[in-house]
């Protein structure tokens, strides 16, 4: 760790370095192509491009997501410049999910990495994709090239104790303007499970509970994949027809032991019970998406269209037993459906020779339905979101030093849960700026106006039970139908320092951002249940630094070698309406770091790579209500790749080499009681063999 930071802190010196010309030997790569790539954008743009992608030794799309720079894994989902709610927006080819569907978003993180061309980080507020959240990453999928050709990738390993695999199966082909590629993919893996839960609770001082829980589960998935990519060109116009069909079955069998102190107060630990669970979960996804591109003269035209049909049905039987051997079954049962649509058109026009002008409809229906049945009792629900959304961007180029991008977009969404309608809209302008006042130089900035909704899911009243008690520190999860959505102001300046021919950049980025009626999920009792909402608890401000640099070592004569780090260091408050008081806000790291070095050895015809994450120790603090710490963690994973012929490659990939736990504690206060709560899951190493092939 110590060597890491090091290596990180060294890198900006080179910002100062004396400009020299390029070494013969190094020649374009794809890194090169990424770098040249964000110093051209006219917005905070870092490119992680396919070499990167395998690299990261990943083998769903999730996977890649978290080990991004800058974003951090927690619990489902992403987050990043330590903000918890929806901060990354993540878009496939530019379209971004409706009201956080949970099936599209969910198939989309288990799609094969393969799949992947590059994937896009951008920074900063713009009319076209908003200010909603503070990191937008574009994924974007390969495309069919007219070129015979076969891929196969074959990989096979252990994670923790468990076997998996991946077979993957590609063939392209066309001819003339004509190209077609067909993936298939197959997923067999199972992977192990475990977790630790240590509970306490207190009345007036004294002990009245003290548990352990040890669980220990096994997951199986079967997931299969075919996704075709078909694409018809006349001179620079295009149409591209995308359907997909995923197919995945999962489950997933623990065990779980509960010790409990007798008397509560001593550390006489005896068998309290147990409880064995088993879970199937069936995900299905068709999907059908054609996008095309027409040019009339100078400007481009292009569109999409997207269709998709979702199901996921989860069947979970608990059987338990209590500390005299009584036994007690539950099963619960939730079937969803999904029918998203959605369409999008674009027009660019340059205007003169300064401007480039673009505008953008779109339009977005997501219909979603639930049926739950616990224990025999059954509930339905049925949601539905509307967006629609208009934005114009100007690109000017003020100067040959000096682009201003400026835009307006107008969005409106209207949420139907539960039989209870709204509707939200905003005007949003933004203002973006980019400066080159030398050469290697760069500094831009942008400020911005978002709107985030919330999800259907935070505003569904569906409900996730707690499964062993039902406690502050264990609640029931359901959404909030009077949510309101997060209105923000964001504001970002970035200095970049480009080395020569492109061989490396540095950055130093400022942010901050102002929201109103900010959205946090708070634990309250509702009637003999404790229930998680989210909840509108005032206005918050985020600010914070973030550095990132990213150097192939030629300049200090180490040949073949790239060095990539990114720091960020965030700050949030919230002025808490319900206590009003001013307060750190929930769940905020005290830093997020990431680190890696790659290396060609051409005579030993390999190359390898390490890298580094480690996510500061995060708190949260609710004066007389709840205190909870997640602790420090790092993650260290690494991959070695042997070419073994012009079409084999060997690939063998180590993940979470340190087996790091993911541990936090919670203290939960209401009145004279308190209730504490320590979890631990158990981080399992992973290696994987993969041959890769193409041909």
């Amino acid at each position: 760790m110590k060597r890491s930071c090091l290596l990180f802190a060294f890198l900006p010196l080179l910002a100062f370095a004396e400009d020299r010309p390029a070494l013969q030997e190094i020649t374009v790569t794809g890194k090169q192509e990424d770098i040249a790539a964000r110093r051209d954008a006219s917005t905070q743009k870092v490119i992680i491009g396919r070499k990167d992608i395998d690299n990261l030794g990943a083998m769903t799309i999730g996977e890649v997501l978290g080990k991004l720079p800058g974003v951090e894994v927690k619990g489902d989902g992403h987050r990043a410049r330590g903000m918890s709610r929806d901060s990354v927006q993540i878009l496939v080819d530019g379209e971004r999910p409706a009201g956080g569907s949970r099936i599209v978003a969910g198939v989309v993180g288990r799609l094969p990495a393969g799949e992947l061309e590059r994937v896009e980080i951008l920074r900063g507020a713009s009319a076209e994709y908003g200010g909603a959240a503070s990191i937008t990453v574009n994924l974007v999928m390969k495309k069919p090239v007219s070129k015979r050709s076969t891929a196969m990738k074959v990989a096979v390993g252990m994670r923790g104790n468990e076997p998996t695999g991946q077979l993957t199966w590609t063939e392209n082909g066309g001819e003339g303007g004509f190209a077609w590629t067909l993936p298939i993919t197959l997923n067999m893996h199972r992977s192990q499970a475990g977790s630790v839960l240590e509970r306490r609770n207190e009345s007036a001082g004294v002990t009245v509970l003290n548990e352990q829980d040890k669980d220990e589960g096994l997951s199986t998935f079967r997931e299969f994949v075919m996704s075709p990519r078909m694409t018809w060109k006349q001179g620079r116009d295009s149409l591209t027809v995308a359907p997909l069909l995923f197919d995945g079955l999962g489950k997933r069998n623990s065990d779980m032991t509960q010790t409990a102190a007798s008397p509560a107060s001593s550390s006489n630990m005896v068998g309290n019970g147990d409880r064995s669970s088993r879970e199937e979960n069936r995900r299905c996804l068709q999907r059908l998406r054609v996008e095309g591109e027409k040019h009339l003269g100078d400007s481009k035209l292009t569109g999409r269209v997207s269709l998709n049909h979702g199901t996921r049905d989860v069947n979970i039987v608990r059987l338990s037993h209590d500390a005299a051997g009584t036994a007690s079954t539950r099963t619960d049962d939730t079937a969803s459906n999904e029918n998203e649509s959605s369409l999008a058109f674009r027009l660019d026009r340059p205007l003169g020779e300064q401007h480039l002008l673009a505008v953008g409809l779109e339009h977005a229906l997501l219909k979603r339905s639930d049926t739950q049945t616990f224990s025999g009792v059954t509930s339905s629900y049925a949601d539905q979101e509307r967006q629609s959304i208009l934005w114009l961007q100007d690109d000017w180029m003020f100067t040959d030093k000096t682009t201003f991008t400026y835009g307006l977009r107008g969005e409106r969404v209207d949420l139907v849960a539960d039989s209870s309608a709204r509707q939200h809209g905003q005007l949003m302008p933004s203002l973006a700026i980019r400066w080159a006042p030398q050469e290697q130089w760069l500094v831009r900035s942008s400020l911005g106006a978002g709107l985030k909704m919330p999800r259907l899911n935070e505003i569904s009243d569906a409900a996730t039970l707690s499964v062993a008690a039902n406690t502050p520190t264990e609640a029931d999860t359901r959404g909030n139908p009077n949510l309101r959505p997060e209105r923000s102001v964001n504001f970002e300046a970035v200095l970049e320092r480009y080395l020569p021919n492109n061989t490396g950049v540095l950055g130093l980025n400022f942010y901050a951002r102002n929201t109103q009626d900010f959205t946090e999920r708070r634990v309250q009792r509702e009637g003999a249940r404790w229930v998680d909402r989210p909840q509108n608890e005032g206005s918050a401000r985020h600010w914070g630094w973030e550095l990132d640099g990213k150097v192939q070592t030629d300049v200090w004569g180490w040949k073949g070698a790239t060095v990539k780090a990114h720091l960020t260091l965030p700050h949030a408050s919230v002025n808490d309406e319900r206590l009003g008081i001013s307060r750190l806000a929930r769940d905020t790291p005290k830093y997020i770091f990431s680190a890696g070095l790659d290396e060609n050895l051409p005579k030993l015809n390999s190359s390898y790579g390490v890298s580094l994450q480690l996510s500061g120790r995060s708190v949260t603090d609710i004066p007389d209500e709840m205190y909870a710490v997640s602790d420090a963690r790092a993650t260290l994973d690494g991959y070695w790749l042997y070419k073994l012929s012009p079409v084999f490659n060997l690939r063998a990939t180590a993940n979470n080499l340190l087996a790091t736990d993911s541990v936090q504690h919670t203290r939960f206060t209401n009145g004279g009681d308190t209730y504490a709560l320590t979890s631990r899951s158990i981080g399992y190493r992973s290696l994987l063999v993969t041959l890769e092939g193409r041909w």
